[in-house]
C-alpha cells in the first residue's frame, strides 16, 4: 500500500512540475521580464554601401539622423540620413572673406530612407529609397537659397573654391516618423521645416516658415529665427495624430545675443489635417564644467503617449561629455500665446523663473537615463535618432557624419573609422513606459 501511495505521489509531483513549466512558458513577454537594470546592445553597419570616391577616399552611406521602429516586425527600422558627406572648412586659406564654408564632395547626393534590421551585432540594409520632390527629382543636401540670417552656410564642391550652389529642394533631414496612414514625416534643419512624404519617399507637403519652395505651406514665422544649422532636429507622432518638433537649440530671438544666456527652447505642436499649430516651452540644462549653454543640443524625440516624450539631450566640449535621455511632459504646460513679454521675447525670459513670472508654465522635464553609465560609446558624439519598440525597449541611432573629416593642416580628407550604430536599450520593470500606439 505504501509503495502505491509513493508511486501516486511521484506522479502527482511530476504532473505539477509539468504544469508549472507550461504556465511559465505561456506567460507574456511583459510578464516574464525580470530585468533589474538598464542594458544596451550595439549593432553596427559594418558593410555600408559605397557613395563614391573623392580624392582617393572611399565615402560610404551613413550619417543617420533619424529612426522609426516598424510596428509588428522583429526589430526592423526606417533610418533617415541627412544632407550627405559635408565637412566644415571655414578656416581654409582660400576663404578670404571668412564665410561659413562647408565642403560637399558629392553635391548631387540625395538623402535616403533605409529599411534595416539588426542581428548578430550588425545592421543589415533591406531596402533603400531616395527622397524626391513632387516632380520625382532627387532632393539634395545643398543649402537652400534665401536663408539669410546671420552667417549663412556656403557650399564648395572642392577645395579650389568651386561653388556647389544652392537648391530650393535642398534638405538637411534630421528625424523621421510614420503616421497611421503610412506617410512619412521628416524634419528639416535648414528651414526649420516639416515635410510630409508618401511611403516611397516623395514629398507631398512642406510646412515651412520660409516660402522655399514656392509650394510651402506657411509655418509659424518665429522659426525663421533658428540658429544657423540648428533648426528642427526632432519629430514625434502621437496616438492622437499630432506632430511635434523641437529645434536643436534655442532660437536666436530677437538675435544671436541670446545664445549665451537663454535656456528656453520651444516645442511645436501641429495638427497635420487642419495645419493649426501651437507652441510650448521647456527649460534646457544649465552650463556645467566645460559645457556652455550654447553647447547643449536636442538630438531627437519620440512620443510615449499624447503628452509625454523621450528627448535626447547631449553636449560635448573640452573634457566634458553628456549623452542623456529626458522625459518631457506637456500635460500641464501653458501654450505660448504672445511673442511680446513687456518688451522681451520668449527667449529673453532666460529660464524657468522668467517664464513663470510671465505667466508661462513650462513643460516638465525629468532626467531619465545617463547613457554613459550603461555602456554607451563616448566616441559616438551624435546620438540623433530615437524610437520606442515596446514599453520595455527603445532604440537609438548615431550619426557618424559619414566617417569623414579633414586635416586642417594638410587639407586632406581622412576616414574617421566611426561606424553607424544602433543601440537597443532594454529597460527594467521599474522603468516601464506608459506607451500608447
Amino acid at each position: 500500500m505504501n509503495s502505491i501511495f509513493l508511486e501516486n505521489k511521484t506522479i502527482q509531483i511530476g504532473i505539477l512540475c509539468v504544469l508549472i513549466f507550461i504556465l511559465n512558458s505561456c506567460s507574456s513577454p511583459e510578464e516574464s521580464i525580470q530585468n533589474t537594470e538598464i542594458s544596451l546592445k550595439k549593432y553596427c553597419l559594418t558593410e555600408p554601401p559605397l557613395i563614391g570616391i573623392y580624392n582617393g577616399i572611399h565615402l560610404y552611406e551613413g550619417g543617420f539622423s533619424g529612426m522609426f521602429y516598424i510596428e509588428g516586425t522583429e526589430k526592423e527600422f526606417y533610418l533617415l540620413n541627412d544632407r550627405g558627406p559635408n565637412i566644415v572648412i571655414t578656416e581654409h586659406p582660400k576663404n578670404t572673406e571668412g564665410k561659413n564654408l562647408k565642403l560637399f564632395p558629392f553635391p548631387n547626393y540625395s538623402p535616403k530612407i533605409m529599411r534595416v534590421t539588426v542581428g548578430e551585432e550588425k545592421i543589415h540594409v533591406l531596402e533603400t529609397m531616395e527622397l524626391t520632390n513632387p516632380e520625382g527629382r532627387g532632393l539634395t543636401g545643398l543649402p537652400i537659397p534665401g536663408l539669410g540670417g546671420e552667417n549663412p552656410e556656403v557650399a564648395w564642391s572642392d577645395l579650389n573654391g568651386t561653388l556647389a550652389g544652392t537648391d530650393v529642394w535642398g534638405i538637411d533631414a534630421e528625424a523621421i516618423v510614420m503616421d497611421s496612414e503610412g506617410n512619412f514625416w521628416i524634419s528639416d534643419e535648414y528651414r526649420t521645416a516639416i515635410m510630409k512624404l508618401d511611403n516611397q519617399g516623395q514629398v507631398q507637403e512642406v510646412f515651412s516658415p520660409l516660402p522655399i519652395p514656392d509650394e510651402a505651406i506657411p509655418l509659424d514665422s518665429i522659426y525663421e529665427k533658428r540658429r544657423p544649422n540648428r533648426g528642427f532636429e526632432s519629430i514625434a507622432y502621437t496616438p492622437s495624430g499630432k506632430i511635434y518638433a523641437i529645434p536643436q537649440s534655442p532660437l536666436w530671438n530677437p538675435n544671436m545675443s541670446v545664445m549665451s544666456d537663454t535656456r528656453i527652447i520651444r516645442i511645436l505642436e501641429m495638427d497635420p489635417h487642419t495645419h493649426t499649430t501651437q507652441n510650448y516651452a521647456f527649460v534646457m540644462r544649465d552650463k556645467m564644467g566645460d559645457i556652455r549653454l550654447r553647447d547643449w543640443k536636442i538630438g531627437d524625440m519620440t512620443a510615449i503617449n499624447d503628452h509625454q516624450f523621450i528627448v535626447i539631450d547631449h553636449a560635448t566640449r573640452g573634457n566634458d561629455r553628456f549623452y542623456d535621455l529626458y522625459i518631457i511632459d506637456i500635460s500641464e504646460a501653458t501654450p505660448i500665446k504672445s511673442e511680446d513679454f513687456n518688451g522681451k521675447t520668449l527667449e529673453q525670459l532666460i529660464d524657468e523663473e522668467g517664464l513663470r513670472n510671465a505667466g508661462i508654465v513650462p513643460a516638465k522635464t525629468t532626467h531619465w537615463i545617463n547613457l554613459l553609465e550603461h555602456g554607451y560609446d563616448p566616441a559616438h558624439d551624435k546620438p540623433e535618432g530615437i524610437t520606442i519598440i515596446d514599453p520595455f525597449t527603445i532604440a537609438l541611432v548615431i550619426d557618424n557624419d559619414y566617417a569623414i573629416e579633414i586635416d586642417h593642416d594638410t587639407w586632406e580628407l581622412y576616414d574617421t573609422e566611426i561606424e553607424s550604430c544602433i543601440y537597443i536599450i532594454n529597460l527594467p520593470e521599474s522603468m516601464r513606459l506608459d506607451f500608447k500606439k
